[in-house]
């Protein structure tokens, strides 16, 4: 009886590895939908928002959270951090590499690891710190060692410098509210909506082609919001209360190397010999880094830009 228990809850644990490894998939699909589209930045981040906003609205009421004024004034500096994340980080990718563009944004639990002393009153120990700086050394080079023909820019690589960070705070904001018993999908259709009110005025000012939209564009805007938008955050959401969160941090270190794969097959995005190693160095030192944060709080989590 033991035995088949302990066989039970093995195969439970398996569903929800599998659910945070579909969703780990589909983040990583994100960027190559992206890249493919034919307009602008502007005109993709509007789209995307437009798509996905009143669905997170939807999922949230569905799930029986919903939307308040209290909720609304507390994810307002998070949400314009979000939205201004959602933008570079999709400006990234069509200015650079996919390589590049998703390797950089590995780097947030490094940031997290050096913000959470003075927030969390951490202790920095030498281990994360020696941790750090090598997923730093990696990631600078993958951007170095990239070829001409790769697609890669400095200019998008600072662009996913900026992603990254913008993303970090609002990462750092969103655990403090979520600390408080913020409802998940709640939380996340507030963010969105601010979302909205940033990203909708910026695309319909700023794009050259929001009228230029073809079938393939809006199939991969579609894409966007149901995959890493819905399915991945949905799954993840999902499969991290029943997951150790060093495990689900783990499979989110494999998005950046779905996304580089795909970008290989789909758009012949090749990688010199120093980017691999500096991809390996980069995702092994996270992983070290995360499995190091077992029993800590906060507890470090990957979760993906959109």
């Amino acid at each position: 009886m033991i035995s088949s228990l302990s066989r039970t809850v093995r195969e439970r644990q398996d569903i929800h590895i599998m659910a945070a490894a579909i969703a780990v998939f589909a983040w990583g699909t994100g960027p190559i939908m992206n890249k493919v589209m034919t307009v602008d930045t502007p005109a993709i981040v509007f789209y995307r928002t437009l798509l996905g906003t009143p669905l997170m609205v939807w999922v949230a009421y569905a799930t029986g959270g919903g939307l308040s004024r209290e909720l609304m004034r507390r994810t307002a500096v998070p949400g314009v951090l979000f939205a201004l994340s959602f933008i570079t980080g999709f400006a990234s990718v069509k200015m650079t590499s996919i390589a590049n563009a998703t390797l950089i944004t590995t780097i947030q639990p490094v940031l997290v690891v050096f913000i959470a002393p003075r927030l969390f009153g951490e202790r920095l120990t030498p281990r994360q710190l020696g941790y750090s700086f090598l997923s730093l050394a990696g990631v600078l080079m993958v951007v170095m060692a990239a070829a001409s023909s790769s697609g890669a820019h400095i200019s998008g690589d600072m662009m996913a410098v900026a992603n990254v960070v913008l993303w970090t705070a609002y990462f750092v904001l969103a655990k403090q509210n979520r600390m408080d018993g913020v409802h998940s999908w709640s939380f996340l259709a507030a963010i969105f909506v601010w979302l909205a009110i940033v990203v909708l005025p910026f695309g319909a000012i700023t794009s050259n082609s929001l009228g230029q939209m073809t079938t393939k564009d809006w199939l991969c805007a579609a894409g966007m919001t149901l995959g890493p938008g819905l399915l991945g955050h949905g799954l993840m959401t999902w499969s991290q209360s029943h997951v150790d969160v060093t495990i689900a941090s783990l499979l989110g270190l494999l998005s950046p190397v779905v996304s580089t794969a795909l970008a290989l097959v789909f758009l012949g995005e090749l990688l010199t010999p120093w980017q691999v190693a500096g991809a390996f160095v980069v995702l092994a030192s996270l992983a070290l880094l995360v499995a190091n944060q077992r029993g800590t709080t906060p507890k470090v989590s990957l979760e993906v830009p959109e």
